[in-house]
């Protein structure tokens, strides 16, 4: 068997959980034998992703545009038929869930906060957006929920029958449960003039990360905890939270409050094992996988009381 892949467009240097997710899944699947193609935009600089039998295909539009366009007025993809000759099963990993006419597809939805809780999405284009999300999930002939408590929200705004959905939790990689070199620690840390035992949050800069009120609740800690602790917000801004970007970035370098704006590998998990502590306030998600990291690194982990993450990090 083998299975094509589509993730999202996320860039090599700058990967969301979207694109970790999709990365993993893909040296996961091809660790158990399978034959994993991609389409989409590369993740890897210099790889090649694009299947063999479409390397002269010309596209009129984008292939997010492509499988929008399929979904949306229930057609074939334009390639359908070169791609159903050498896949078995096309895996949509990104929302943009097309449909073929031969070739099972499944989509991995990691929750509905667009239409749950619009206030809480980009409001570029949303009432667009959430059409084709709807038309696009409805495409796939299997869902996977990351979590029990996301499947409600699938079945009630997506409009998918709970039959065709399928819980498979995310995970993390066997490297987050080993601590790195002590010297990449220190030097990670230094760079961003951290001192160990801080607290850490690690997520993308929008409102339902709750980040405003995560700084608001740290100055209220005494001085003395302050001192001793710093809190480190680890992530890019997304959008939303403007006066909050701009009141990080006013910050000095080193102070008690500090944005490290997007670290990967290696480095990232330094930042987790030179923290003492984890704090995810968030207000709505499918999963939570900064948490489940937390917990590889056997860190106390604090979270807000929302349904996906008290399933995960239970116990």
């Amino acid at each position: 068997m083998s299975s094509n892949v589509l993730e999202s467009g996320s860039t090599p240097e700058r990967l969301d959980g979207i694109g970790v997710y999709t990365q993993e899944l893909e040296a996961a699947l091809r660790a158990r034998g399978l034959n994993v193609h991609r389409i989409g935009a590369p993740m890897r600089r210099g790889a090649r992703f694009v299947l063999p039998q479409l390397a002269t295909a010309r596209f009129p539009l984008p292939m997010s545009m492509l499988t929008a366009v399929s979904a949306s007025f229930r057609t074939s993809l334009p390639f359908a038929s070169a791609v159903e000759r050498v896949i078995d099963v096309y895996h949509a990993t990104d929302y943009l869930v097309p449909r073929l006419a031969r070739t099972p597809v499944v989509a991995t939805l990691y929750d509905a906060i667009p239409l749950s809780h619009p206030g809480w999405a980009n409001p570029y284009l949303r009432s667009l957006k959430n059409w084709l999300l709807r038309k696009c999930a409805q495409s796939a002939d299997a869902v996977i929920a990351i979590s029990r408590a996301a499947v409600a929200d699938l079945v009630e705004h997506y409009a998918i029958p709970a039959s065709r959905i399928r819980v498979i939790p995310l995970g993390v990689d066997h490297q987050w449960f080993v601590r790195p070199p002590d010297r990449h620690i220190d030097a990670t840390l230094r760079e961003h003039r951290l001192t160990p035992g801080y607290f850490l949050h690690v997520g993308t800069l929008q409102p339902r990360k709750n980040l405003a009120a995560l700084v608001t609740a740290y100055e209220r800690l005494p001085a003395g905890v302050q001192a001793q602790r710093q809190l480190v917000l680890v992530g890019k801004y997304g959008w939303g939270v403007e006066a909050l970007r701009d009141g990080l970035r006013a910050r000095p370098p080193g102070g008690r409050v500090v944005w490290v704006d997007y670290v990967s590998g290696e480095a990232l998990r330094s930042l987790y094992y030179g923290a003492g502590a984890f704090v995810f306030p968030s207000l709505a998600e499918g999963f939570g996988l900064p948490v489940i990291e937390a917990l590889a690194v056997g860190l106390p982990v604090i979270v807000s009381r929302i349904p996906a993450l008290t399933e995960i990090a239970e116990g």
